[in-house]
């Protein structure tokens, strides 16, 4: 028998696995905060693997307990939300799930905005577990140091990290506002031509005891940008991980972080039912809009997305265009 068959006899049970793992972690935001603190799966390490399955293991029975706790008394809990500061980067990379090198202009969130979204966001949830903050590449953010110490100012988030793809390198106030905010940066390991200093990041790291992460990440083929992927929207959408995305981008919150920046980049005609708006919402009302954006049962972006499913083709990460 052919190796398409037994694909074909075995996608139901895939398709229930994810659609099952991803139910679980909507609904148990302690559990999903959990998984993502630990890496689960961003190694191919058996070693590393095994580890992080039994830590996560472990936690689990907390996790549980602690979500039935905030149930009880109506909290709205968060896993992790990220904030996008910037689309300026120092790489063009085809397949970029955030497009940068597709966007018309690049430019950095003000720092002021980036503040009066975050306090908005914190005045109607009670608690994020992991508040990223992302690019484009956030080290080229002048104000990154002033973001990471307005973040860690604030005792309802569990901790902070910064991704960055390692080619750009922080001064003296950016390290010692990571190593105030006891914030993680997560390297993006990536081909090492493109990342000649990265060794030298993470001395640097290291030497101011800044905690950080160097790990394989795997880039899925989602399509291009504004390219059209009608038809099996709702489908797609049930085993797709990207709605664990909670995605914070010009003032608006969505459920995904593609949703994030096809609208923010105008491919998507604005639908107020995509998101909730950071600079106009009534706090108290912000946890009737989670419940509301957890309901929908497809985005406007599913429309222009491949989604990262199961079936979603994975490809080498950090390709540059060269135009």
């Amino acid at each position: 028998m052919s190796a398409a068959f037994f694909q074909t006899a075995f996608d139901p049970l895939q398709r229930l696995f994810w659609k099952t793992q991803i139910n679980i972690l909507r609904a148990c935001p302690p559990l999903s905060g959990l998984v993502f603190r630990y890496g689960f799966g961003s190694s191919n390490s058996r070693r590393v693997w095994i580890k992080t399955f039994l830590q996560v293991t472990i936690h689990v029975p907390g996790a549980v307990l602690s979500h039935w706790r905030n149930k009880r008394k109506s909290r709205t809990v968060l896993s992790y939300v990220t904030m996008f500061i910037t689309t300026r980067c120092t790489l063009r990379c085809d397949k970029c799930a955030a497009h940068i090198a597709d966007l018309p202009r690049h430019e950095d969130t003000p720092l002021q905005d980036l503040v009066h979204d975050m306090q908005s966001l914190l005045a109607g949830v009670n608690y994020i577990y992991e508040f990223m903050l992302c690019g484009g590449e956030p080290f080229l953010h002048a104000d990154l140091d002033k973001i990471l110490l307005a973040c860690a100012g604030s005792d309802q988030i569990g901790s902070i990290s910064v991704v960055t793809n390692g080619t750009a390198m922080p001064g003296e106030m950016l390290l010692g506002a990571l190593k105030k905010a006891s914030a993680t940066v997560r390297i993006s390991k990536y081909n090492r031509a493109l990342q000649p200093q990265v060794e030298h990041l993470k001395r640097l790291f290291k030497e101011n005891g800044i905690r950080f992460t160097h790990n394989v990440t795997s880039w899925s083929d989602m399509g291009g940008f504004g390219q059209r992927q009608t038809g099996c929207e709702k489908r797609r959408f049930r085993v797709c991980t990207q709605q664990l995305n909670w995605s914070i981008y010009k003032g608006t919150f969505h459920l995904c972080g593609k949703s994030a920046f096809l609208t923010g980049g105008g491919v998507l005609t604005d639908n107020a039912q995509d998101y909730i708006d950071l600079r106009t919402m009534d706090p108290a009302q912000f946890g009737k809009g989670v419940d509301a954006l957890l309901k929908r049962p497809v985005l406007s972006a599913c429309s222009h997305c491949l989604g990262n499913t199961y079936q979603t083709q994975k490809i080498l990460s950090a390709v540059q265009r060269e135009s």
